[in-house]
Formats: structure tokens, sequence, C-alpha cells
């Protein structure tokens, strides 16, 4: 986008990070994923549905061996989190004593993450790792290390390369965020 500017509904969003800067970092945090999990048969897992644009393209950076499953957990209504989180859809792989690396778009309040964490340290994995695209100011409420991060940011809404706004803008190739 020439002017850095996306318009929708006459709400100026501007780039925050273009494609190009993704795909660099998304290929370094691949490369440290892999020296990580040498030796290792890790289950990736993809938090749906805002994770998979930057899981997709970070399994595709990591060469090693991988298998991938997907978990989904519900806590946004619109733009607010609802601050209730809910399990929509478990995991379908036997995670017990195995390595996990967990695969999440961004990390905002933390609590969908720490509902998350928590659901898949009760099925007893070997270890546990979290790979982040964003990291927002405040999402402190996980309370587990984040190894992996793309990027820390402000408290901006941001969309676009998995990110939506009322299930909107998933598809966009960078991420953008609210400027007025």
């Amino acid at each position: 986008m020439k002017n850095d500017i996306l318009n929708y509904n006459n709400i100026p969003f501007k780039t925050l990070f273009a494609r190009e800067r993704i795909e660099a970092r998304v290929k370094e945090m691949g490369l440290q994923i892999a020296q990580d999990y040498t030796d290792k048969d890790p289950v990736v897992v993809c938090i749906l549905r805002g994770g998979v644009y930057f899981f997709s393209d970070l399994t595709k950076e990591i060469p090693i061996s991988l298998e991938l499953d997907f978990i989904q957990a519900k806590s946004y209504i619109g733009t607010e989190s609802s601050g209730t989180v809910e399990l929509i859809k478990d995991l379908d792989s036997d995670i017990k004593d195995r390595d996990v690396l967990l695969v999440e778009d961004i990390v905002d309040t933390g609590r969908t993450l720490k509902f998350l964490i928590s659901h898949i340290l009760s099925k007893k994995p070997k270890s546990l790792e979290v790979a982040s695209l964003l990291f927002k100011e405040g999402g402190d409420a996980v309370g587990y290390p984040i190894k992996y991060v793309g990027w820390n940011i402000g408290k901006e809404f941001v969309i676009g390369y998995g990110l939506d706004y009322d299930g909107k803008f998933r598809n966009l190739p960078g991420v953008f965020l609210y400027s007025e």
C-alpha cells in the first residue's frame, strides 16, 4: 500500500508491519525453534482462528519433523474481550510426554492463552513453550513465559495477518493499527 494507510468504513488503519518484514521475522523465529527442537518430535499447536496465518508460515520455516494440531478458544466479541474464555475445539493429538509448541497470533490480555496453557498442561506434556507473533502491552495476565515473540507492541488495536475486527481483515498481508 503506497501510503501505508488502509481505510475501512472511514476508519483508518496504518501499516505497522508490512508483509516482507513479517516474512523475515517469521523465518528468524522458525530457525530458532528448529535449533531448540533438534532431536525432538514436537507437536506444534495452532490457536485458531487468528493464529492460522502465523502458524502456517512459521511451520514452513521450521525444517524438522513436526506434528501439527489445532485448538480453539473464544473470549472476544467484536473488539472487546468478554473476560470469559471457553474451549471450542480441543486437540486431536495425545500430547502426554510430548514436547508441545503453542502458536498464537497475539497475546493481548493473556486470559485466553492462560486458559489454554492450563488446559494443555493438564494433559501432561513433556514440555510446553509458546510462540506469538505479537505481545501486546498488558498481556502479562498469562503468567507463563512466552519464549518466542515476533514483536512487542503497545495497546493499540491491530488487524491483518490473522488478526480480525469482527471476523474481518484476517486475510490482510500485513499488520495494521488503528490510526486516528
